[in-house]
């Protein structure tokens, strides 16, 4: 139904999606609790372990998710203006994940399917097959449907309106360029996350891991350096964009110059994966590099391409 403004009203989506995105926040959460479990199935596994670093990460990192989601849920629900970059953050973001996840499937599905079955003695060819649907279509679903959806309800300018039209008065979120306001939420929650993955880290460092206290420091400053960028790019800081933009460069390079030099079995130590798990993976050979590097490179050329458009927004006065 057209409003006397010329838009569809869409305040029932932006309300229904709300409500799902609240539901999935809760959800991120209740998996974050779960990790407080996961020693008494540990103990059911042989030969694998889990430290109490593992489980805060997950702990944290879940219910960070958790606690965003929830909260642009809740905007949606009362169909604030800046609920629809808020969820177009999310939606990319949880995209651009979605796709690495299931490309990263894709590409060791063999490998996971070893893990998830390592503990299992004399299995069937049945089994083996359900652990790879189980793998499968989770990532496909949790990974790609759902934040197309999330870009399907909100990349409608009739939400934007919707939204306008409850609420009047400009708030935050007109501050800057909706097109810009994604790019900075997306950096600085990217930046938060990084704070919980420094208590163990693995970094892609120029042709090596970088673990450790160092890869801690790396993490932090890395972090640190993605919340500036967020805040200064919803500044419009002409520095900001040329920042971005170096930091996507050097990070592509980093990333690619080490998957082409360091070996599986590298990342799965640096992971602390047990002995035995590690024997059992190598056991199927060395996985092609040419997936993981050719990902980089486009994830690299789409950010810049990215920065070129929204470059008319970034004045030298600022």
């Amino acid at each position: 139904m057209a409003s006397e403004r010329g838009h569809r009203d869409r305040g029932l989506r932006l309300r229904l999606f709300g409500v799902l995105t609240m539901l999935a926040g809760i959800g991120s959460m209740l998996l974050g609790l779960s990790h407080f479990g996961l020693p008494l199935l540990a103990a059911t596994i042989p030969d694998f372990r889990l430290s109490a670093t593992q489980i805060a990460i997950g702990v944290i990192t879940f219910f960070a998710i958790g606690i965003v989601l929830v909260a642009c849920g809740l905007g949606s629900l009362r169909e604030r203006r800046w609920a629809r970059p808020a969820m177009l953050t999310v939606g990319w973001s949880w995209l651009f994940v979605g796709i690495a996840t299931v490309g990263f499937v894709l590409t060791n599905l063999e490998d996971l399917t070893i893990l998830a079955g390592s503990g299992m003695a004399d299995q069937p060819p049945e089994i083996g097959t359900l652990i790879r649907w189980i793998l499968l279509l989770p990532s496909f679903g949790f990974g790609l449907v759902a934040p197309l959806a999330i870009l399907w309800a909100y990349a409608d300018r009739d939400v934007l309106a919707t939204c306008r039209m409850r609420h009047p008065e400009p708030d935050w979120s007109d501050r800057c360029p909706s097109t810009v306001l994604v790019l900075a939420l997306a950096l600085g929650f990217a930046g938060l996350l990084s704070f919980p993955l420094a208590l163990r880290p693995v970094v892609p460092w120029f042709g090596g891991l970088s673990t450790g206290p160092g890869g801690s420091v790396v993490t932090l400053a890395t972090g640190l350096f993605f919340v500036w960028l967020g805040w200064a790019l919803f500044r419009l800081k002409r520095a900001a964009w040329w920042a971005t933009g170096a930091s996507a460069l050097v990070i592509g390079i980093s990333v690619t110059w080490t998957l082409t030099r360091t070996e599986r079995a590298a990342w799965y130590r640096a992971l602390d994966y047990p002995q035995k798990q590690i024997d059992l993976l190598l056991a199927s050979g060395e996985p092609p590099k040419w997936p993981g590097v050719t990902a980089t490179i486009v994830f690299t050329l789409l950010t810049l391409v990215y920065l070129v458009s929204i470059r008319k927004h970034f004045h030298a006065s600022r």
